[in-house]
């Protein structure tokens, strides 16, 4: 996702010489689970589904396989250089900026978003607008960055750095403290069935999962978000221990909340 309105997405292609690649390590990182609960919704075929931020395409491949021919799956995204849907003829790509635009309405059996809301300051207008999207029973699955597992683990490296780059991030309208209300905020908007999970990788130095955080943190520092780090060695020691397959480390946290729209 970027954007060229108000407050620039951080994480746009003018801030880093390998856009491709940060998604790719993203996706190899959460898409065990992201599938793994997209699975367990019953995603089948003739399912009609809204992929929000598709990224590189990796989800929406994967819900495009299962919809199959009777289905429809339609990938939105502020930037979709990265994703053309070329070879999938039951996915269409539509670039959509979801702060000033809104989904079909009434639609989609499963409306899905990974790491997106908590980049709009307008998360709460838009979250209602993928409820709206929803058919009668259809399923909302929002996974979102959060941060509060951070500030159990004591003192050290790894958590200053984690830290020192959301609070960065903060500046630029983005929030790791919001994934925990989605299950309250399901509720209120009256979905029903409405679980949530934490999900904490805890990854060896090298996997997908460090280099996803670091492709960030160095594309945070690029694009003009100086990250604060005081202790030993600082920035540049956390990048090589994050190189270091010895070294195992906490993953950026997600929030996994999911409901179910009321049958009529």
């Amino acid at each position: 996702m970027s954007t060229e309105l108000g407050n620039e997405y951080i994480f746009n292609g003018r801030h880093v010489a390998d856009v491709p690649r940060r998604l790719r390590a993203l996706e190899e990182s959460y898409d065990p689970g992201t599938v793994g609960r997209l699975e367990r919704l019953g995603v089948g075929a003739g399912w009609h589904c809204l992929e929000v931020g598709t990224g590189a395409g990796s989800v929406t491949r994967w819900l495009s396989h299962r919809a199959g021919p009777a289905g429809r799956v339609l990938a939105a995204d502020l930037d979709t250089s990265f994703f053309t849907g070329e070879g999938l003829d039951n996915v269409e790509v539509r670039q959509l900026d979801l702060r000033s635009e809104r989904p079909p309405e009434g639609e989609f059996d499963l409306v899905h978003a990974r790491l997106v809301l908590g980049h709009l300051p307008e998360r709460d207008r838009v979250l209602d607008a993928l409820v709206a999207a929803l058919r009668p029973g259809g399923w909302l699955l929002v996974e979102e960055a959060e941060e509060f597992p951070f500030h159990g683990m004591g003192d050290g490296l790894h958590r200053e750095v984690v830290l020192a780059a959301l609070a960065a991030m903060e500046t630029a309208g983005f929030t790791a403290k919001w994934g925990r209300k989605l299950p309250a905020l399901f509720r209120a908007r009256g979905l029903e069935d409405v679980s949530a999970v934490v999900e904490a990788p805890i990854v060896p130095g090298g996997s997908s999962g460090l280099e996803w955080l670091r492709l960030s943190i160095d594309q945070l520092i690029r694009g003009g978000h100086p990250i604060q780090v005081h202790g030993r060695g600082g920035y540049e020691q956390w990048r090589r221990k994050s190189e270091d397959p010895d070294t195992w480390l906490v993953s950026l946290p997600l929030v996994a909340a999911q409901g179910r729209a009321a049958r009529r």
